[in-house]
């Protein structure tokens, strides 16, 4: 009986000395004086104060004091708090169990993190034990009540250097669980340490990293991503050509359950003068994703081919219902993606998915891609490796596959014999032409519609609604002593804000002239010159990031020139281009994306339609050729090819309408929105091809 006292005994002492331990501490501003005089180097939050309720001002207070050690202290709830604002040479330490949560209806702000670090050097924030918890309050934001947003993160570093981030889960955020960014043009986060963090439910990606060097992420979990797209584990995509990816390592991490990517780079707004790209995959694991395991989209182009080196190593791939690998539009004389001892386990739901994918986007030399020995296991019978896009077979693949399906093991050699082989219809090869603003014929225009300087009307010139895709180039002809007025519309796209955007207009001498499209005028703004000092091609080109714009009206004959090709969105419109007499050839590309489609038809001088497809999700091509003699497929029955020719777009039968890209071979590559109509001393065509 005594014994059982007395272990009762002992067993109240503990929890009543555990309770004590977590009441809410009084302050104790004695010791807030010494921390202030700098007599003290490690301080408790809970000597500024505690309140159940908010607890912002005493952990802000807390860490303004310059103090370099700050433990947040555990108590006996949350520590309630707003956006936090870190600073320089602190240390911030969490004590296990503790959790910072975010304030109910605040962060009401689009870009509000819970902790932000922006151009602040030697700063740590650490989880002691089995960790502490950030937590934000994501359904919230999804809520009638908050505008919008992809930007309410977990924590956001900006332009920092040495940091690290350690032992804690980041849960729930309105953005990304962590974002690396840049404060400061030009300077990306530096040495910057992410281990043993857990991400969790946050609502764009569980790590977006935009400007890196010298970034280590060891031992994380990146899970349950889902709200906003790209919805991926971690994404690795700078904003702009001066940002950086430069020894970068990822390192025994494991990504699972995003509704996006697991791992996702995208380098789309890089250009050759970027920094060489240096990112290493280790011992990663991507499990039981909506999208792909690893996809790797650079968007090269001849012009703008992104340099450097990606390495997977040992990674693992299972269950990612898109496929295991994709790469997307890399040049073989761009980055270096090389892998080796891979696995792919069950990757590629549907039939018409693979393991390996290969999106060549019509880039001419796509390849540079070293597979190394990657394991698959495989529930269907395909190619394990599926090309999409094909203008030309890639180049410099190489690869040893070892397939397992149905308990049987075939080894594979990927190279180019083996593409030959397996994807002998790629589409026909047809020379690309440079457009030149000499190839630029301009409409007809009546001389009514010639306004003098003084006239402050807008001609009623308005255009077919066709929208382009993140960028706009229009070319406009106009003659000496007439003015240029014309209105352009910028849409949303996505959940992204709008925001100011940015154009230029260059004069025939090549003299560029910048301006701005204001934010409170986005979507409707009007741009004019005075009369113009000499005849010629204008160039107006904007930059609206993420969104769409369109040219509404202008009172001057204007073209698309489709360089390397149109980017468009969501457009039911008709096209007319000009096929030269001396032509002997040439292709329209129709490009859609896996589940973005469009419906395209192509009518020949003669306004017949000899060309019909639907529900066009990949890239198709149509080809005409000029018959001499009994070769060729003139439509027309002729030799001459010569004429104005129509591509009419119009909503998929199935299929999301939304993006799609046109892309004219064989000729310039010039759209016009409007049907010409040339003047009589326009000797480009004869009479019989003027239509």
């Amino acid at each position: 009986m005594f014994r059982f006292v007395f272990v009762f005994f002992v067993c109240v002492v503990f929890v009543l000395e555990n309770s004590f331990k977590y009441l809410n501490a009084a302050p104790q501003p004695e010791k807030v004086a010494q921390v202030v005089a700098g007599t003290l180097k490690e301080a408790k939050v809970s000597w500024w104060g505690f309140d159940a309720e908010d607890s912002t001002s005493f952990l802000q207070t807390a860490i303004d004091s310059k103090v370099p050690r700050l433990i947040v202290d555990r108590q006996p709830a949350s520590w309630i708090t707003g956006t936090l604002l870190l600073r320089s040479d602190l240390e911030l330490v969490f004590e296990e169990g503790t959790e910072l949560l975010a304030k109910k209806g605040l962060f009401q702000g689009l870009g509000e993190p819970l902790l932000a670090v922006s151009n602040a050097k030697n700063v740590k924030i650490i989880g002691l034990g089995n960790g502490a918890t950030l937590r934000m309050r994501k359904a919230d934001y999804h809520s009638d009540s908050y505008k919008k947003s992809e930007w309410r993160h977990g924590i956001n570093l900006r332009s920092v250097e040495n940091v690290v981030i350690e032992n804690l889960s980041i849960i729930a955020s309105g953005g990304d669980g962590i974002y690396l960014g840049v404060a400061t043009r030009g300077v990306p986060c530096r040495n910057v340490t992410i281990k043993k963090v857990v991400c969790d439910d946050n609502n764009r990606q569980g790590i977006s990293v935009i400007s890196a060097d010298r970034l280590l992420i060891e031992d994380c979990v990146l899970k349950n991503t889902w709200g906003t797209p790209p919805a991926a584990g971690i994404d690795f995509e700078p904003n702009r050509p001066d940002e950086q990816l430069t020894d970068c390592i990822m390192r025994r991490c494991r990504i699972e359950n995003n509704f996006g990517d697991g791992i996702e780079f995208y380098l789309g707004n890089l250009l050759r003068s970027t920094i060489p790209i240096s990112v290493r995959l280790e011992q990663c694991v991507v499990l039981s994703g909506k999208h792909y395991g690893f996809n790797f989209i650079t968007h090269d182009t001849p012009e703008l081919t992104v340099k450097g080196h990606c390495e997977l190593i040992d990674c693992r791939f299972e269950n990612c219902e898109s496929g295991g690998i994709a790469i997307v539009q890399k040049s073989a004389k761009g980055v270096a993606v090389t892998m080796k001892n891979t696995e792919i386990v069950h990757c590629g739901k549907e039939p018409e998915t693979a393991p390996i994918r290969f999106r060549t986007n019509e880039l001419d030399d796509f390849g540079g891609i070293d597979l190394g020995t990657i394991q698959i296991t495989d529930h269907q019978k395909r190619l394990p490796v599926k090309l999409t896009d094909i203008s030309t077979l890639p180049k410099q693949i190489t690869g040893q596959l070892q397939l397992k399906r149905n308990n049987q093991t075939e080894n594979l050699t990927i190279n180019d014999s083996w593409l030959t082989q397996n994807y002998p219809n790629h589409l026909r090869a047809i020379q690309r032409v440079k457009p030149d603003t000499k190839d630029f014929v301009p409409l007809f225009v009546p001389l009514e519609t010639k306004l003098s300087e003084t006239d402050s009307r807008l001609p009623d010139s308005r255009l077919p609604v066709i929208w382009l895709r993140k960028s706009g180039t229009f070319w406009i002809y106009a003659e000496k002593g007439t003015p240029i007025r014309l209105t352009l519309a910028v849409r949303r796209i996505g959940n992204s804000e709008l925001a100011p955007c940015s154009g230029t207009f260059t004069l025939p001498n090549g003299k560029t002239e910048k301006f701005k499209i204001p934010v409170e005028s986005v979507q409707n703004f009007e741009y004019k010159t005075n009369s113009v000092a000499e005849t010629g091609v204008y160039i107006l080109q904007t930059d609206v990031g993420n969104h769409a714009v369109r040219l509404v009206q202008c009172n001057q004959p204007i073209v698309f020139p489709a360089n390397p090709y149109l980017n468009l969105i969501a457009s039911s419109c008709r096209f007319y281009f000009s096929v030269p007499a001396e032509s002997k050839e040439f292709g329209i590309r129709i490009r859609g994306s896996e589940n973005e489609a469009v419906k395209a038809s192509v009518v020949n001088p003669a306004g017949q339609t000899v060309w019909t497809r639907d529900n066009i999700n990949e890239t198709v091509q149509f080809d005409q050729i000029r018959v001499d003699g009994n070769t060729g497929n003139d439509n027309n029955n002729n030799n001459n090819i010569a004429g104005i020719w129509q591509i009419v777009l119009e909503r998929p039968s199935r299929f999301v309408f939304e993006d799609f890209g046109v892309t004219l071979l064989g000729i310039p590559p010039i759209l016009y929105a409007q049907k010409p109509t040339f003047s009589a001393n326009n000797s480009l065509f004869t009479d019989g091809n003027r239509n």
